[in-house]
């Protein structure tokens, strides 16, 4: 066999003809690996991929049922319960319903002034609250468990603050508190010595208390303060 032959066998599988059609594109070897479009191995982006990457639970049941009753043990103005978010959903969409009471009409201003309704994908929305940002999902109390787990399987189960930022920018109603209380108990997290989390776990809740970092969207109390007591309902 001359060099020439030799050398189109031992061909970069990455450096491929057009081929013409009709006709099934041939394999290559390099080496003694063969090399063709049945064998070349996919790379998948992990931060990208709609599919989980673990069939391990993430969360367990019990771990969802701690998150419950944690929330109600420590509530927070920046969350939205399912009544709070079906009564914003109100405010946007039913314009001819009209404040009855100075507290009503503070309600509508907020709605209007921070969220808005997507009736294509049936979605309440936060308006983004810096220019370059988009509107952020809302999400309510009883959905943050599945919307962490969902966020940290997609991005290959990275830490707490990497997990916090993705969360961060694409949905409104959770705290970094709720990510972190999560995390300690991700189950596939705690099978990687790298990612298990340092000392005692009542040391980490009262961290989880002081981690006041959320969205830079004003609350109701804080808009309903600010509003000119010469405004009346209309």
């Amino acid at each position: 066999m001359g060099v020439r032959a030799q050398s189109r066998i031992h061909l970069d599988c990455r450096r491929t003809r057009p081929v013409e059609a009709g006709r099934r594109p041939r394999a290559y070897t390099v080496g003694k690996v063969a090399c063709g479009p049945e064998t070349l191995p996919m790379r998948q982006n992990h931060k990208m991929s709609n599919q989980p990457l673990h069939t391990q639970d993430t969360f367990t049941q019990d771990t969802k049922a701690a998150f419950l009753q944690y929330l109600k043990e420590n509530p927070s103005r920046h969350r939205v319960s399912e009544a709070e978010k079906n009564n914003l959903i109100e405010w946007l969409v039913n314009f001819g319903k009209r404040p009855s009471s100075q507290q009503e009409f503070s309600r509508r201003h907020y709605a209007r002034k921070t969220f808005t309704w997507d009736d294509h994908s049936q979605n309440l929305l936060a308006f983004a609250s810096k220019t370059g940002e988009k509107n952020r999902t809302v999400v309510t109390e009883d959905k943050i468990a599945d919307v962490v787990e969902l966020v940290h399987n997609r991005n290959g189960h990275a830490g707490w603050d990497a997990t916090w930022r993705d969360i961060r920018c694409s949905y409104h109603g959770i705290l970094r508190a709720d990510v972190i209380f999560l995390l300690k108990q991700c189950q596939v997290c705690a099978g990687n010595p790298r990612k298990r989390p340092k000392g005692p776990v009542g040391d980490m809740l009262s961290y989880q208390l002081n981690a006041q970092d959320t969205y830079d969207l004003p609350s109701f109390d804080d808009l309903f303060s600010s509003l000119d007591t010469s405004e009346r309902p209309v």
